[in-house]
């Protein structure tokens, strides 16, 4: 449940980034939807999001208080984000909008895994799961691509071993990292028409951006999702299950074992065939050093309370 004092103070920031924009003559097409998990947002302006995070006093993404980082997720980049022509407070406000997205995705990823672990556990006292034990394991199966023909125990021990393998969290610094690179720091065509951060392909349909430039293959089209934080997991998923990234998943699986923590610089080696461009692989361990991005691996996402509440909007 949403506090009180979260609902009293988000309403009070509606009628200053709105009272703001009428007397700027322009009436506000932003939309917000306050969700047990944080606030939502689409269709808002650079100034309107700006106005957000000084409130929940965003305004750095590298030195946060305790690494803790506000839920406040964009379904979209701002209306305006595309003609901001200072690249060095794109690049920041960038950051700052995958930053979110990417530990929720986290941790739902975790909390996924411990569901996994956990009736694993019951799977290992008594060789057998209940129906809906056994039907939310299958469909974890045919989520993460794995297949056997082995029936009974056998299947469900090889199962939990290779889900436990797929299933874990992705940097969240590798997932901005490559979505930096992938999008243009989020002003690709894929981006602006379709949400996707990261040029995924779906082959023989009409569904989708169809490439420009492209006379003679009409084979593929560009992914299109509704949302930001889709395409984010769409990839996310591709990782974890994907043959090509099969040597990042045991790398993962290493460092977990090691009780090392998994970094998106320790990960990065492992993109070196992920993409056409040369040295990939050094380029995003240089976007995610430059950038500090392994700060959000460690990191967490916060409440959906808003701090210092004596703070006088706009201030």
């Amino acid at each position: 449940m949403l506090s009180k004092s979260f609902n009293i103070l988000s309403l009070l920031l509606c009628v200053f980034i709105l009272g703001a924009a009428a007397d700027r003559h322009s009436s506000s097409d932003m939309v917000e939807e306050y969700r047990p998990d944080g606030l939502y947002l689409k269709n808002t302006t650079i100034d309107e999001l700006e106005k957000i995070y000084f409130v929940y006093q965003y305004k750095d993404y590298i030195f946060m208080p305790n690494w803790t980082y506000p839920p406040i997720f964009l379904q979209n980049f701002p209306k305006d984000y595309y003609n901001l022509k200072d690249t060095k407070k794109r690049n920041k406000l960038f950051i700052q909008i995958l930053a979110p997205l990417a530990l929720k995705l986290a941790d739902e990823t975790l909390r996924e895994r411990y569901e996994i672990i956990d009736i694993q556990n019951e799977f290992k006292k008594n060789f057998d799961l209940t129906p809906q034990q056994e039907k939310f394991i299958e469909e974890k199966a045919q989520k993460y691509d794995i297949f056997t023909r082995l029936k009974g125990s056998r299947r469900y021990e090889l199962i939990f071993k290779q889900l436990l393998l797929k299933v874990d969290k992705v940097p969240p610094s590798l997932l901005i990292g490559v979505a930096a690179i992938e999008s243009n720091w989020g002003t690709s065509r894929p981006v602006r028409l379709g949400n996707n951060l990261y040029k995924e392909l779906a082959w023989n349909t009409d569904e989708g951006l169809k490439p420009e430039g492209e006379n003679e293959d009409d084979s593929y089209r560009i992914k299109t999702f509704p949302d930001l934080y889709e395409s984010m997991k769409s990839y996310a998923l591709k990782i974890n299950s994907d043959i090509n990234f099969e040597y990042m998943r045991f790398l993962r699986s290493e460092y977990r074992w090691r009780e090392q923590p998994v970094l998106g610089r320790t990960m990065a080696h492992t993109m070196l065939f992920a993409s056409p461009l040369k040295n990939y692989a050094g380029l995003l361990d240089y976007t995610i050093t430059f950038y500090e991005l392994n700060n959000f691996d460690d990191a967490l996402l916060g409440t959906d309370e808003i701090p210092d509440k004596t703070r006088k909007l706009g201030q």
